[in-house]
């Protein structure tokens, strides 16, 4: 009988540990790459969430912060700049860590990291929904920083590194703009002398003409690829408002 030969010979232990080797190094590459992507998309997504928080703010306090002080009829703020005690904000308008009704001045408050002003938007000489037949929205406004401590100035807990706004109708300050680390304002006179940094006091307020104000946004996560700034992304923001109501 004829046998047929065949080649038996399989593959060697050592083929088999090279090609397991292969699809290791193989394996792992791709898994680095997408790794990097997902690293590289999450970093884009934490940029483009901390310039959109910086442009809020700064857009957001430049546009109001700007009619602070108006007054169309001129029967609401005197015009020496003394509180009016005939017209009154509403009555949960927080000034300091009081929540009443106080009487009308263009400027409430105005700190470093605080500012609280009036503005007679629908010129109806008023300033609280419960007297007018027109509502009188975004008539008192007053925003407040949060640091690093998460303590408002009132001692209340907060969120840290948040803005605050809040517009006396008793919800308390509401979020504007969150992960902003760093948060100033100066106040320019009439002659554009920097006012004294701390709490104004009701003449300072009269002076005021000029409100400088410094932010600056940072990403939530480091990023082990950014050597500066401890590893955080950041975005600056210096600018300047005119108040044309004062």
């Amino acid at each position: 009988m004829c046998r047929i030969s065949q080649n038996e010979e399989g593959a060697t232990l050592i083929e088999l540990l090279f090609s397991s080797i292969i699809l290791i190094v193989v394996t792992a590459s791709f898994y680095r790459l997408l790794l990097a992507f997902y690293q590289n998309y999450q970093n884009q997504e934490e940029i483009a969430e901390m310039q959109q928080q910086a442009r809020v703010a700064a857009d957001l306090l430049s546009r109001e912060i700007e009619v602070a002080g108006y007054d169309p009829t001129g029967s609401l703020f005197p015009p020496e700049g003394l509180p009016n005690e005939n017209k009154l904000t509403k009555a949960m308008s927080r000034v300091g860590c009081e929540r009443r009704a106080h009487p009308a001045e263009r400027i409430l408050e105005a700190t470093p990291v605080v500012f609280h002003f009036l503005a007679d938007l629908n010129g109806n000489a008023v300033l609280d929904d419960s007297i007018s037949t027109r509502k009188d929205i975004d008539e008192d406004v007053r925003y407040e920083w949060v640091g690093a401590s998460g303590i408002d100035s009132c001692g209340i807990r907060k969120a840290p590194f948040t803005l605050y706004r809040d517009t006396g109708g008793g919800g308390g300050g509401q979020e504007v703009a969150f992960s902003i680390d760093q948060f100033k304002l100066v106040y320019f006179d009439e002659q554009g002398r920097a006012l004294p940094e701390r709490a104004l006091s009701q003449d300072e307020r009269t002076r005021v003409r000029k409100i400088g104000m410094t932010l600056r946004a940072r990403s939530e996560r480091r990023d082990p690829n950014n050597p500066s700034g401890g590893g955080f992304r950041m975005r600056h923001i210096t600018f300047e408002v005119r108040l044309r109501n004062m």
